[in-house]
């Protein structure tokens, strides 16, 4: 049988680590919580563009990772109170949470001795990105793995990862439940279009009832919906959600709400170094600001496009500590 942690191995005590940047307490006294992955990266660099070529020039960095230990990672950046709950292989709970403490993230990592931590490669050339992933332990997390108290404190639940939100309508509808469970808003980023072909449109669609905040990429928004159109999308997609924020790249963001014209936010100009993590900044970013003013959603995705622009400008997810 697996043996399951139900505690870290070493967890933030009265005070916070990493750091708290000075000027950037919007927000303060409001708390988060994310949960979903925590992955190791390999990120690769390269200019080979066919298989079969060896290039023993290649820029390889191993980094950690996952859309969930991403957000929450921009979170504790820009001086937020934020909890993450995900689960890693058991001989690396100590190095996943030391990381995400230096980011300023009190860490809940499960593990389970039978699996490893997951992992994510991407790999990028001239000519685009593309990553290939295996969620291994973050694809197990469940209901079980959110501590109590710890969901009772958060303002806003944040759900994120494919390797989790891939397990299924039930698990989704599940973990939003929970999320709901308390005082907290909800908010959900679906990850990829994968995890929306893996669990069905018409299933996940359903499985968000009580999700206060959808932050799908232009294709997922396209997936859920079946159109081509992305405005007729966004306006689909405010059926089941009542705010849908829609990162649409260089074009910026479409933001959706229930009886009113979509709205654009342009991006925020960025040197593109590295795309990994850009989504996840975003989402911090917005619901940062959003936590605080749920009124003003277009100045939330303006701060989302700041921080994302920030992501953009090195190599891996996280903010540099």
């Amino acid at each position: 049988m697996p043996h399951e942690g139900s505690e870290p191995l070493s967890r933030l005590e009265g005070t916070r680590a990493g750091r708290v940047v000075a000027g950037r307490r919007r927000g303060a006294g409001k708390r988060f919580l994310v949960v979903g992955d925590v992955l190791d990266g390999i990120l690769v660099h390269t200019t080979a563009h066919t298989m079969g070529i060896h290039d023993p020039a290649a820029v390889i960095r191993h980094r950690p990772a996952g859309a969930a230990g991403n957000t929450a990672a921009w979170l504790g950046w820009l001086g937020a109170e934020v909890d993450l709950v995900s689960r890693v292989g058991v001989d690396d709970v100590y190095r996943h949470e030391r990381a995400l403490e230096d980011a300023g993230v009190r860490a809940h990592l499960r593990y389970d001795a039978m699996t490893s931590t997951g992992v994510v490669v991407s790999v990028r050339n001239d000519g685009g990105r593309t990553a290939m992933s295996d969620p291994a332990a973050s694809g197990a997390i469940r209901v079980d793995d959110v501590p109590t108290d710890v969901l009772s404190r958060a303002d806003i639940v944040h759900l994120t990862g494919a390797g989790m939100l891939g397990g299924g309508a039930e698990r989704v509808a599940d973990l939003v439940a929970c999320a709901r469970s308390g005082s907290a808003r909800v908010s959900l980023d679906p990850s990829s279009s994968a995890v929306i072909r893996a669990v069905g449109a018409t299933e996940l669609l359903a499985a968000l009832d009580g999700v206060d905040v959808l932050f799908p990429g232009r294709q997922e928004a396209l997936e859920l919906t079946g159109t081509t159109d992305l405005d007729e999308a966004v306006r689909r997609l405010t059926a089941h959600v009542p705010l849908v924020v829609v990162t649409v790249g260089v074009d910026g963001v479409l933001i959706g709400r229930r009886g009113r014209s979509v709205q654009r936010v342009h991006a925020t100009p960025a040197t593109v170094v590295d795309t990994i993590g850009a989504g996840d900044a975003f989402a911090a970013g917005f619901v940062r600001a959003w936590a605080t003013d749920p009124v003003r959603v277009g100045a939330a995705a303006r701060e989302g496009t700041r921080v994302a622009a920030r992501a953009l400008g090195f190599v891996g997810g996280r903010p540099p500590v």
